[in-house]
């Protein structure tokens, strides 16, 4: 299965520019009920920098590629709300380092609902 997004804008940013993505989210007008956050082309790991966009499951007409996500089998999801997503990131990296998850680094995602639901999408390395 492969679930395509369409960004709102992109943004190359690091963690080391957090502060950054909340003003980015806060300088988008009016979003879909059901909207995604998008990370991808990760120059290393989660301390690299990536590309962070805002993207619908609708064409738009800005220009920008279309994001493929394919196969997400591939995927750890962790499922928080809007409010703890912060922490939520924070086990993630800790796992990460602990070697109890193994990142691909491709293509990570969040999947944000009307209610308040936080569906958080790591990429995976496949088994072998």
């Amino acid at each position: 299965m492969t679930l395509t997004l369409y960004p709102l804008f992109r943004e190359r940013v690091s963690n080391a520019q957090i502060e950054k993505i909340p003003q980015l989210w806060a300088a988008q007008q009016s979003l879909p009920e059901t909207v995604y956050a998008v990370y991808d082309r990760y120059q290393s790991d989660y301390s690299g920098e990536y590309d962070f966009s805002i993207a619908v499951e609708t064409p738009t007409e800005n220009g920008l590629p279309a994001i493929e996500i394919e196969d997400l089998v591939l995927y750890e999801k962790f499922i928080t709300d809007r409010e703890h997503i912060a922490q939520t990131w924070q086990h993630i990296w800790q796992r990460s380092q602990q070697g109890l998850i193994k990142r691909a680094y491709t293509v990570d995602f969040e999947k944000y609902y009307p209610d308040g639901k936080v569906e958080i999408y790591i990429a995976i390395m496949p088994f072998c």
